[in-house]
């Protein structure tokens, strides 16, 4: 396999980063998970069966709980536009997170926990995707 023309070697972005389009893919992804972890916890305290993180409205949750699994898709966010060399492990720990989160609300409210880890499967699946996504090395292609 031949080289490209050093003209066409872009040096300034290194092997294993993401290509600008699936950095917004990816972005885009994120803020669609968090708009539904948002009716998540709307409809669970509509229907008066809170999740775990958010806690009844006579006895909310430490409020800091609230903001726990909105930290997996912001993490996503933040490592595809600023570190995008460690979108994999941040996806796998984000994923982990709300897989955590969801399981807690399994036995307390089942039907909000399916819609949880439906996210979580959603969150994973773009962790997945983002591998495609990722620059190759010219010399190597790896």
């Amino acid at each position: 396999m031949s080289l490209p023309p050093p003209s066409l070697q872009d040096e300034s972005t290194p092997a294993g980063s993401l290509t600008r389009q699936w950095t917004i893919a990816i972005v885009v992804t994120q803020l669609l998970i968090v708009g539904a972890l948002i009716a998540v916890a709307i409809s669970s305290r509509s229907i008066g069966k809170p999740t775990w993180w958010l806690g009844y409205e006579y006895a909310p949750a430490f409020f800091l709980l609230w903001f726990l699994p909105f930290i997996a898709p912001a993490g996503m966010i933040f490592a595809a536009i600023k570190h995008s060399r460690l979108l994999p492990f941040v996806g796998l720990a984000s994923t982990l997170l709300l897989g955590v989160t969801s399981g807690f609300d399994v036995s307390r409210t089942p039907g909000i926990a399916i819609c949880e880890i439906l996210l979580t499967v959603c969150t994973a699946l773009s962790t997945i995707a983002a591998l495609a996504g990722r620059r190759r090395s010219v010399t190597t292609g790896i």
